[in-house]
Order: C-alpha cells, then structure tokens, then sequence
C-alpha cells in the first residue's frame, strides 16, 4: 500500500456572478502548476477578472504553483488594474511565509475570511481535471514560474539563479520566451 501524499494538489473550481472560486487542497507544487495554469489562463481568455483562491487546505506551496500565481497576478495588473484581483484566502502561515519571503505579498489580497467564495465553492464546485503535462512542459512553466519571481522581487535574482539555469539546460535553451 502506497501512503506517500499525490503528487498533486486537488483543484475545485466554482464561478459566482462574474468570480472565479478555486479550492486548493493538499500539495500545490510543480505537478499542479501546469493544470492550474491553463485553467486560470482559460478564464482569463473567457474575461474572468476576479479570483478567490481558498487554501485552507493546501498543505504546502512551491515556489513554481507561487511563481504561477505571482505571473498571473501580474497578468491581471496589466489587463485591467483598477478592478481585477486576486484574493488567497485562509492561508496558513506556511503559506503565507513562502509568499512573504519571495517578496510577492503585495501582489495579491490575503485574507482570512471571505463568506462568498466559501458558499460558493461548498454548493457549485466541481474537480479540476489535473492532468500534468509533459515533462517539457512542467520545466518550461517552471523556468517562466522562477523568472517572474525574479522580475518581481529582486532578492529572488540569487535565491533561484542555480534553478533556472538548470531549467534552461535542461530544455536547451536559455531563450525561451519570457
């Protein structure tokens, strides 16, 4: 019997008058960032501009699932800053120790309560189907995850240098878009 914990975390995804609601249970780490990563960019394609991230169950967040929410974070700056968000809510010091130590903190709205995505997620949610992808395809949104930490905050230059030029070896080239 098997009781190491799945490689990935499960994503629950509800829509609520105009707002996308997004249960992260267990571990989100590389293998997640990939699923995780299409559906935001799918819902950003639909005009979704207003993300709930709930995480009181995400265990554990790796700097690639941080590096994608930080990317789309960003993203959602530059498409409409005056009325798009990203909320993290309930998540736990774990957690948020990550996204202070990366210096991203201010990229995103924390809280600890938010009643709307709660009830949205308890009556409408449904799986996120959490097909991976290749193993190109985890290093390439792994290098892009760890530069834009490093575009961000520039401490993150140093503490991920070694990773991307890994990254960049691995894939055979150091210019793939940024």
């Amino acid at each position: 019997m098997n009781d190491s914990p799945p490689k990935h975390a499960e994503i629950r995804v509800a829509h609520l008058e105009g707002m996308v609601c997004i249960r992260i249970k267990g571990r989100a780490t590389v293998h997640s960032s990939v699923p995780f990563k299409r559906f935001m960019l799918e819902q950003l394609d639909l005009g979704h501009r207003s993300f709930v991230i709930e995480l009181s169950q995400c265990l554990v967040m790796d700097s690639t699932f941080l590096g994608v929410l930080a990317s789309l974070a960003a993203q959602l700056q530059e498409i409409d800053a005056a009325s798009a968000h990203l909320e993290l809510v309930h998540a736990n010091e774990r957690v948020l120790g990550l996204i202070d130590n990366l210096g991203v903190l201010d990229w995103f709205e924390i809280r600890q309560a938010s009643h709307e995505a709660d009830a949205s997620l308890r009556s409408h949610e449904t799986p996120l189907a959490m097909e991976e992808g290749s193993r190109q395809e985890m290093a390439t949104t792994s290098l892009k995850a760890h530069r834009t930490l490093m575009a961000l905050h520039p401490s993150n230059q140093e503490k991920f240098k070694d990773v991307t030029a890994y990254l960049e070896k691995e894939l055979g080239s150091s210019s793939l878009p940024e």
